[in-house]
């Protein structure tokens, strides 16, 4: 079996209503299969609900009504202890905004997610050492995020998603913060690392040079995203 042909993602009649003043639809009707080790581009403008897919991917966000099987499982259905274990082990996130803890350096941010995890010393230096020359910031581990350039950042944050190994990546606009020369760095550099571990990449993304460093592309549109 390939990697075409199992799925690690399926998604059935996913709906998403914000409630306010003024019910908001962010997603109505999605339904979605992702195989397993596919980069996937989901394109779109600003408001159509990409933040909103990949917040309910990584289980951050209960959708409304739906399904979200990830490895055969729904993670809807997970309890607080499963789904604190699910984003630790089975997915990393990647943001547009690095979301780095400023008050650790970079090996520490890096780490963090593995000691969260349990992992042993020896195992988390020698995959941060791993990662860091892999994704070449290895120079910057005792500093702290402030001191990096915004493209270094991102870099880092790549590494925090990949600490634990899992299975799939979700980047929300990971080069909305950067200029054009470097998100094409960032984006090849997603792109290989996610091949080597064999990762499953989404990538939620307005920018079309996304798609370049793709298997597939798929659009949402304001069908999905309209006031009631």
């Amino acid at each position: 079996m390939n990697k075409k042909e199992k799925k690690i993602i399926q998604v059935f009649d996913l709906l998403h209503v914000y409630k306010g003043k003024v019910e908001t639809i962010a997603l109505s009707g999605i339904n979605l299969s992702v195989s397993k080790g596919e980069r996937l581009v989901i394109r779109g403008k600003s408001g159509v609900g990409k933040t909103t897919l990949l917040h309910c991917l990584a289980g951050i966000l209960k959708p409304t009504a739906g399904k979200i099987l990830v490895e055969s499982r729904d993670i809807i259905e997970l309890n607080e202890d499963q789904q604190a274990d699910y984003r630790c082990q089975t997915v990393g996130l990647i943001y547009q905004s690095y979301n780095l803890a400023p008050f650790l350096t970079v090996k520490e941010n890096i780490e963090f997610p593995m000691i969260l995890a349990k992992k042993p010393e020896e195992k988390r230096e020698k995959h941060t050492d791993e990662l860091t020359e892999f994704l070449e910031i290895e120079r910057y581990l005792d500093q702290k995020p402030e001191y990096l350039s915004g493209g270094e950042q991102q870099r880092v944050a790549i590494a925090v998603a990949l600490a634990n190994n899992p299975p799939i990546v979700l980047a929300d606009e990971p080069t909305g913060n950067i200029d054009v020369e470097t998100s094409q760095i960032i984006y090849e550099h997603l792109s290989r690392m996610c091949q080597v571990y064999g990762t499953t990449l989404i990538i939620a993304s307005h920018d079309p040079d996304a798609s370049k460093y793709a298997d597939r592309e798929i659009m949402l549109t304001k069908l999905q995203s309209r006031s009631l």
